[in-house]
């Protein structure tokens, strides 16, 4: 789960709607910061070693994994929202045709 940690535990989350994008908001136990690398802890693989940025994600509370591409954060003292932006055409194309990216 994104944000959570030996000091930090996730309190209370919402999903919700604003300008016809989903916006998670999700309010912890202590003040947190926008992520900004891709530590291991927070996105991909728990095995260890490297995931390519093409298949890092986040999971929401709900369960549901959005590729970390496709989404921005915001934080605010405990709350920290993640939105969900479209992908680009360009994510979109190696989505639907992996082999295209990999040469």
């Amino acid at each position: 789960m994104i944000g959570t940690d030996q000091e930090t535990d996730l309190v209370d989350w919402q999903k919700t709607e604003r300008d016809g994008t989903t916006v998670y908001e999700l309010e912890y136990s202590a003040p947190v910061s926008e992520p900004t690398g891709r530590p291991r802890t927070l996105f991909g693989a728990t095995s260890g070693g490297t995931v390519p940025a093409a298949e890092q994600s986040v999971q929401l509370p709900d369960g549901e994994r959005i590729p970390v591409t496709d989404v921005t954060f915001e934080a605010e003292g405990t709350t920290l929202r993640i939105r969900l932006e479209e992908p680009s055409l360009l994510a979109r194309l190696r989505r639907a045709l992996p082999w295209w990216t990999r040469a």
